[in-house]
């Protein structure tokens, strides 16, 4: 049990980017609240409808407030084998999924616009998308400063490594962010030149391309979390090079598993057919010296 090392290593990187996600998740409500809130005073159906946008990230940023909840519970962690750690990938693909239905919406909803004939209030429409841009500018910075990457710049590994260490949960909530923001800035776009050269149908134009960017964020941050999700083969350690000093003395690697365990955390198993009298304690001795593996299983046959 005492080489067993799993725990939560990085617990520094996941609180900071649980306070970045709190402060983006009171911002994105107060923002929600006051759109909605005008929105139905003033009869406006651009404010209602970005104040009901907001309030779609708002859900997500606040399931991704409860994953980091339950990834330092200590009650959550102990009941799992491998710490639980994988929640931060689950709440990543749930909110991937949530990502999805927005984008889904923003398609059909711009697609049938193009069949309405309807009057677009140019002004009071660019004050909602600008006013939207600058408040998710400002979470785009929150939750972007001192980002997890930096936090293992001192380690001589490429960028396999930075994804070792990816917090998918945290990734999501900045998707969720820029997503807003792309689609603010397409709708300025569209509404300026709407009202300078008459083209009313940009708007839905933009409002279609913007959906499909925000899909392939989507499908690609699913891609990413399922993965880890689903024990594939962990890429930070160099499976060839692992094998390789284990055969060095003339052993026999028979099989040989590496997966995620949790953000920065790396689970192995291996099987061995020694050419001398090493025994498990020797070879684990000889992985830990140079490589980064914190729950190592090894059978000698």
């Amino acid at each position: 049990m005492e080489h067993c090392t799993i725990g939560h290593e990085d617990t520094g990187v996941f609180l900071a980017n649980e306070r970045k996600t709190k402060l983006v998740t009171a911002i994105s409500i107060v923002t929600m609240i006051v759109e909605i809130s005008v929105g139905y005073w003033s009869q406006s159906m651009a404010l209602l409808a970005d104040g009901w946008h907001m309030a779609s990230h708002s859900m997500a940023f606040i399931l991704s407030l409860f994953v980091y909840y339950l990834y330092r519970h200590p009650r959550f962690r102990a009941s799992f084998t491998f710490g639980g750690g994988k929640i931060l990938s689950l709440g990543g693909y749930t909110s991937s999924l949530l990502l999805i239905f927005i984008a889904g919406s923003m398609i059909y909803e711009s697609f049938f616009s193009f069949f309405e004939t309807k009057s677009i209030h140019y002004e009071e429409a660019l004050i909602v998308a600008g006013f939207g841009l600058i408040i998710n500018l400002v979470c785009a910075k929150i939750l972007h400063t001192g980002d997890d990457h930096h936090h293992h710049d001192h380690h001589d590994h490429d960028h396999k490594h930075d994804h070792h260490h990816h917090d998918h949960n945290h990734q999501s909530a900045y998707v969720h962010v820029l997503t807003d923001a792309l689609t603010s800035v397409l709708a300025i776009f569209a509404l300026i030149m709407g009202k300078w050269q008459g083209w009313s149908w940009l708007d839905p134009a933009v409002g279609m391309i913007g959906g499909i960017v925000v899909m392939k964020w989507a499908i690609n941050l699913i891609r990413q979390s399922g993965m880890d999700l689903l024990d594939a083969h962990e890429d930070s350690i160099d499976r060839d090079r692992l094998v390789k000093v284990l055969e060095e003395d003339g052993s026999k690697v028979m099989d040989i598993h590496l997966w995620k365990l949790a953000p920065g955390q790396v689970g192995c198993e291996i099987v061995i057919k020694n050419n001398q009298n090493q025994g498990s304690a020797d070879y684990r001795d000889l992985i830990q010296t140079q490589f980064e593996i914190h729950h190592l299983i090894i059978e000698v046959i």
